[in-house]
């Protein structure tokens, strides 16, 4: 009798705890989520050079984590000096955002940084009811002196020098 009452009571709980398990993993209501807000962000804009507002190409766009030194993002300009970037970051809504621009190529164009500010951010997609505070759209155009280069001993640039000479690089 003591061993029928045992295996039935071993039974039983057995079920309840089955039971609770099952219960406990269907998604009856929305599942807590335990992690960090996050919001996704835009940054589009032009560079183009300052003198002649031509766009430059291949300039490279660099957007400053504020978490990490290790987490920049770069790009490179199009033919038509536009950029774009595109990137999740830890945030409880709108932050600032900095922009780097630096001609890491030939050096012709000196570098330059612009911060956007988070009441300038336009929301684009909504928050949700979880840890998803939304994605914002922000704008940031340069325009770049060009880098001022070595001073010629004797006023005259190497490439000047060839063209009053005649000849041709």
């Amino acid at each position: 009798m003591r061993r029928f009452v045992l295996k039935t009571y071993g039974k039983v709980i057995a079920w309840i705890l089955t039971a609770l398990g099952l219960y406990t993993s269907c998604d009856i209501i929305s599942p807590a989520e335990y992690g960090t807000p996050t919001a996704d962000f835009i940054v589009r804009g032009n560079i183009n050079d300052a003198h002649n507002m031509q766009p430059i190409e291949d300039m490279a766009v660099i957007r400053k984590s504020r978490m990490a030194p290790y987490g920049n993002d770069t790009v490179r300009t199009d033919a038509d000096g536009n950029y774009e970037l595109e990137f999740t970051e830890v945030a409880f809504g709108p932050e600032d955002i900095t922009v780097y621009t630096s001609d890491i190529g030939d050096g012709k164009y000196q570098s330059d940084t612009i911060q956007i500010k988070a009441h300038e951010l336009k929301q684009i997609k909504k928050r949700d009811k979880n840890w998803y505070n939304g994605k914002f759209e922000g704008k940031a155009d340069f325009s770049l002196n060009r880098e001022p280069g070595p001073v010629p001993m004797y006023g005259i640039r190497s490439a000047e020098y060839k063209e009053i000479e005649g000849e041709e690089e």
